[in-house]
């Protein structure tokens, strides 16, 4: 059932793919601002300064929510696309996922080790105790809770749930692609996305399990997603914006509903999976596709090459500059949170430039190009392949 790989037939995926990357990069920056948004408090600093306004917070939560999904939808488009020129579904599939496999154990255990505000730690402590103390406390974690941190994104984990829910993802559409069932695509997006609510309703747990899928359902769900949008015919600017206005509007009507249902209507809009959400998220993405060139004159498709990098250090980054951050910038600051975010995504791009010049470090951020070089795909993450962002073209998802 598997096609031969065929390298004519990838060459005409990369220039189809190359016309993309001005509009798809440039939206990736945007995309792993909201992931950084989402870590430094930003929806609660906006609920704040709107005094609590109903529709301040769920706008906040919208865009705080938006990047990951996009980077899903991405990964899942050109995934397809990949294969459809001619590429082994397993082959591509392995050099996806091998890179983003080493990255989530080095990144592991680096976060493992590293406390918060680790430079006045090691400052008060010295250098051993500090990072000896975090790793017992996270290896006791993760020997108690194992698999439920990934599927959660708790800590040690973060954000790195992300990679281990793109392996499934991808791993769920290359099965898609072995055994040709695209034609149940949306019958199986349509059945993950009410799984996903059925969860939600239950309370995020299935017959007392104490394992449940927690975020990884919007893995399978959006990269389905992105398969299903590479495989259809290019939608027109229009209907793109159509798709972000209306679904704005669905999710503001879901959010409603669920401010007028829950007393603790913050907590449960912060678990929802909005449809609205996915329609907006769709709206995007195709509007990226409908204007390839947007933003090829900005500094975005230059800055998009580091956003594998800056998702994956971004915690680590933050860790080590909020402690001087909250010296300087104090707590009263209006959307202190936005301004923490700009510094850390700098910070994270400069971070990511040192890791890329250290030979061995790199591959922290750097797909390892060696015996891939041949064989560049697009990624979620990275333009060309999966992870790498490499001086040539970039990034996509992150969070």
């Amino acid at each position: 059932m598997l096609r031969r790989y065929s390298r004519s037939g990838l060459e005409q995926g990369k220039n189809l793919m190359t016309s993309r990357f001005a509009s798809i990069e440039c939206l990736r920056v945007f995309a792993i601002f909201t992931v950084i948004l989402a870590h430094t408090n930003f929806v609660a600093n906006l609920s704040q300064l709107a005094d609590g306004r109903f529709l301040v917070r769920l706008s906040g939560y919208l865009v705080s929510d938006m990047g990951v999904p996009y980077f899903f939808i991405t990964a899942g488009y050109f995934f397809r696309q990949s294969i459809s020129a001619g590429g082994n579904p397993v082959a591509q599939f392995r050099r996806y996922v091998f890179p983003l496999a080493w990255m989530l154990l080095g990144w592991m255990c680096i976060y493992i080790v590293t406390p918060p505000y680790w430079p006045a730690e090691v400052f008060h402590q010295g250098w051993w105790q500090p990072f000896f103390a975090e790793a017992l406390k996270n290896m006791h974690l993760l020997a108690d809770k194992n698999i439920s941190l990934f599927l959660e994104g708790k800590r040690p984990v973060w954000h790195l749930w992300f990679l281990p829910a793109l392996m499934c993802g991808l791993a769920t559409l290359t099965l898609v692609a072995i055994y040709r069932l695209e034609r149940y695509l949306v019958p199986l997006i349509i059945s993950l996305y009410v799984l996903a609510l059925t969860e939600e309703i239950a309370g995020g747990y299935f017959f007392n399990f104490t394992i449940h899928l927690g975020l990884w359902i919007t893995a399978p769900l959006f990269t389905a997603i992105g398969w299903w949008l590479a495989g259809r015919e290019q939608l027109s600017v229009a209907v793109a914006c159509s798709l972000i206005v209306g679904g704005y509007a669905v999710a503001l009507m879901e959010g409603a509903v669920i401010h007028a249902m829950s007393p603790s209507s913050q907590q449960a809009m912060y678990r929802h999976h909005f449809l609205g959400e996915i329609v907006l998220n769709i709206g995007i993405f195709t509007l990226a596709i409908a204007k390839p060139a947007l933003g090829r004159s900005t500094p975005f498709p230059f800055l998009a090459q580091f956003t594998l990098g800056v998702y994956l250090s971004h915690i680590f980054v933050l860790y080590t500059v909020q402690g001087p951050i909250s010296l300087i910038l104090g707590t009263g600051i209006p959307l202190r949170g936005a301004i923490v975010a700009v510094i850390v995504y700098v910070f994270s791009v400069l971070f990511t430039l040192v890791l890329i010049r250290i030979p061995i470090l790199r591959y922290l951020v750097v797909k390892p190009a060696a015996r891939h070089k041949r064989k560049a795909s697009e990624d979620p993450l990275t333009d060309k392949s999966l992870l790498d962002h490499s001086r040539s073209s970039i990034p996509p998802h992150a969070a």
